[in-house]
């Protein structure tokens, strides 16, 4: 049976390309104060008295939800949670290869696209790397899956409302309004594939299964407004309009220049060493970026097919909700890149495919297109390598012990209550 017939393969393969990856992250502890918030608010019978800090891990119920279901599973042994971020990646992989199968009906460029997305290229599976990074990885699965459906209703029931994968839509949609910011790209997404693929699809743009959407969605996201504004409190006291939009359009090149260039000023970079030498260039090496990717973006707009363009346009509105936030110096989170990156995987798994095929009778020379993938794939393997000494140095750290110890007395607190 060839591996494009078996899906089962395939996603067996993702979930190999994800443990190479990341199997080195297994024997971490938590390091981050989130993961011991989580901890905390999972913890039962806990004395009205103890609290881990002013605010114990404000999320949506779901979400909270899902972090007890886990610590019921893992308790507060960190390699539980980091297998099952591990597990939820390779899902991803999964998906995006069937989506981006579903829509270009083309192997070569699905299957690439899902190994490098496996590979954490473009994205450098930060949010892999902590335990309290699952809920936005699930979120992420739930995104996939709407657009999934979303698409399957479009090509399998000629965008019916009454169908399966239109009720599988809205189902997966509905959950995904638990981000506050998931409305935003989702929608966002679903009407550039409308856009794009209008002459495909026979229908009008604003047909009804997306008009639903953009009214229900509206509605569920109004009642999150509160937490919307909670974006401006980092912003400094008396800002104005010029500040937002000089913050929010400041943002969009430097999330797409982190794609391919992450550098930013923490412990990796201080010192000696390579990395400090590649930082010192930053006032060089971002604007050309910036350029070459502006220009292969409007390139690709210009002369590229639908698919692309499609995707060109995931990678901006899948990043731009996050734009809003108000970052200090240069430091940018770069798990927000986590679907974004989608996008840069399909652009360099289709340059890859096409060079391929033009150079298919050149004997070893049509494989030079991989190149370029596998330099990619090996900066992520080195950047991971070196996230994780990282994370390692931050969970000896006294801070991070300080919370260890305090999560640890809040346990023994809970037990003797129970008891």
């Amino acid at each position: 049976m060839a591996l494009r017939e078996n899906n089962a393969l395939i996603f067996l393969i993702l979930l190999g390309i994800s443990f190479v990856l990341f199997g080195q992250i297994l024997n971490n502890d938590f390091w981050t104060r989130e993961e011991f918030e989580y901890l905390a608010n999972s913890l039962v019978n806990l004395p009205a008295d103890m609290v881990f800090s002013e605010s114990v891990s404000i999320e949506h119920p779901l979400v909270n939800m899902f972090h007890r279901f886990e610590y019921l599973l893992f308790g507060d042994k960190p390699m539980g949670y980091y297998l099952l971020n591990i597990f939820i990646h390779a899902i991803n992989a999964f998906l995006l290869y069937l989506l981006i199968y579903q829509i270009l009906k083309g192997f070569g460029i699905a299957f690439l696209s899902s190994v490098m997305f496996a590979c954490a290229v473009g994205n450098f599976g930060k949010e892999v790397m902590y335990a309290a990074g699952v809920s936005g990885i699930l979120m992420h699965t739930v995104f996939l899956l709407t657009v999934l459906c979303y698409v399957m209703n479009e090509i399998k029931s000629q965008g019916k409302i009454v169908s399966f994968w239109f009720l599988a839509t809205l189902f997966f949609f509905t959950i995904s309004i638990v981000n506050r910011f998931a409305f935003f790209s989702g929608v966002g997404v679903l009407l550039a594939y409308n856009v794009f693929f209008r002459r495909e699809r026979e229908r009008p743009v604003f047909a009804l299964p997306i008009l639903l959407l953009l009214v229900f969605g509206s509605i569920l996201t109004g009642f999150q407004w509160e937490s919307l504004k909670m974006v401006t409190n980092s912003y400094p006291e008396g800002w104005g309009a010029g500040f937002f939009l000089g913050n929010f359009f400041k943002n969009i090149p430097a999330y797409l220049i982190h794609m391919f260039y992450p550098a930013h000023y923490t412990e990796l970079v201080q010192g000696e060493g390579f990395l400090s030498t590649l930082y010192s260039w930053n006032f060089w090496i971002r604007p050309l970026l910036g350029v070459i990717i502006f220009a292969y973006a409007a390139y690709g707009f210009v002369f590229g097919n639908t698919s692309l363009r499609f995707f060109i346009a995931w990678t901006v509105v899948t990043i731009l909700p996050f734009c809003f936030f108000h970052m200090p110096g240069d430091w940018l989170n770069t798990k927000y890149l986590y679907l974004s990156s989608v996008g840069l995987c399909l652009i360099l798994a289709t340059g890859t495919m096409k060079m391929y095929g033009v150079l298919v009778g050149r004997g070893r020379r049509r494989f030079l297109p991989f190149v370029i993938p596998a330099i990619f794939i090996m900066s992520v393997f080195v950047i991971v390598d070196k996230l994780d000494k990282a994370y390692e140095y931050r969970s000896k750290q006294p801070e991070t012990l300080e919370f260890k110890a305090r999560f640890l007395e809040m346990k023994r607190q809970s037990l003797q209550v129970k008891d």
